[in-house]
């Protein structure tokens, strides 16, 4: 039996395993606060008063277990789909369910802010310019017009990008993903990586020094996939990287595996910042010029590249001093049970 809670006053985390579960089996079809304290008065006094009920029944609907629907003043509760299920685990002896809640909501919360933040730009650069295309008032000239268009364009990209890297990451966490394998010479990628990113990096007069061994090396995987992955560690070294610093990219041989390595000299990696380098969504607060940085969808795309392969990424970081991030695949391919 869970210890008395006073009016107003929350539950403890460690204290509401069993008062959550006797919540969601109460709220049924819909129940407010005070109805709920009446019914639980046999089942746990930690619910006894109306206000340590609604305290429960909002932290609750802040994981998703139930929505809130408030008129005159009071809520009512109902369960979502999400809570029943929670409910039947928990009896089914998944208690540990609730702490992962939590980071589910976390999660749910950063992924939501993402999208916000990445369509928000884009979205208001297509609007401001349908509308000076549209407005009667404004007569564009050629060059004008062609720039509106232009901006209109580059905006679409930018937001079709995004919502690519969400689908290509939530395929490859499902394992929907088939690669499209052929042998290529890995020093060639990195050229057309470098081609492909020249005018990002010339932006802030980044130079690159390209190391290709005299001999090709060849790797048996797919083009596309691994092109975008080193690209996306070019594009990391380029945020968090001064301006006017080196990037260095270089191509080899380590046993078995064909490597491609990008070492930048920028503000490096934080030690809080590690645990979560390539979590989904998440990125550094601020790159090396002070700005707020990115989707957190770079780096986690990589690494599923490298591991759909039979790969991986290394990092190896100074903070102050700089990174290297390492794309590492098998040169003969990925394992057989993996050539979808």
């Amino acid at each position: 039996m869970l210890d008395h809670v006073t009016p107003g006053e929350s539950i403890e985390p460690g204290q509401d395993q069993v008062a959550i579960v006797v919540a969601l089996l109460l709220v049924g079809n819909g129940v407010s606060a005070t109805e709920l304290s009446s019914k639980v008065l046999a089942l746990s006094s930690a619910l006894q008063e109306p206000a340590a009920a609604d305290a429960l029944l909002t932290r609750v609907a802040e994981l998703g277990l139930v929505r809130i629907a408030r008129h005159a003043g009071e809520g009512r509760f109902f369960l979502t789909s999400l809570g029943q299920q929670h409910a039947q685990a928990t009896l089914a002896g998944q208690p540990e369910l609730v702490g992962g809640l939590a980071a589910l909501e976390e999660l749910r919360t950063d992924l939501l802010s993402t999208v916000a933040h990445e369509l928000r730009t884009p979205l208001t650069a297509v609007r401001t310019s349908v509308g000076l295309l549209l407005d009667p008032t404004v007569e564009p000239n050629g060059a004008l017009r062609e720039q509106l268009l232009q901006s209109i364009s580059q905006s679409a990209e930018r937001m079709q990008r995004f919502i690519t890297e969400i689908l290509d990451l939530t395929r490859f966490r499902m394992g929907g993903v088939q690669l499209q394998l052929r042998r290529f010479n890995a020093g060639e990628l990195a050229r057309e990586v470098v081609d492909s990113v020249v005018q990002l990096l010339q932006s802030r007069r980044q130079p690159v020094e390209l190391d290709l061994p005299p001999r090709p090396v060849w790797v048996y995987g797919d083009h596309r996939r691994l092109e975008h992955a080193l690209t996306n560690l070019v594009s990391n070294a380029h945020k968090f990287s001064p301006e006017g610093s080196t990037i260095s990219i270089s191509v080899a041989t380590a046993g078995a595996d064909v490597t491609w390595t990008v070492t930048d000299r920028g503000v490096g990696i934080r030690p809080e910042d590690r645990p979560r380098l390539f979590e989904r969504f998440y990125s550094s607060p601020t790159d090396a010029a002070g700005r707020h940085q990115g989707t957190g969808l770079g780096l986690p795309l990589a690494l599923a590249v490298a591991q759909t392969h039979g790969g991986t990424i290394d990092v190896q970081s100074v903070e102050g001093q700089g990174s290297t991030f390492t794309l590492r695949v098998p040169a003969a391919g990925p394992p057989e049970e993996e050539e979808l």
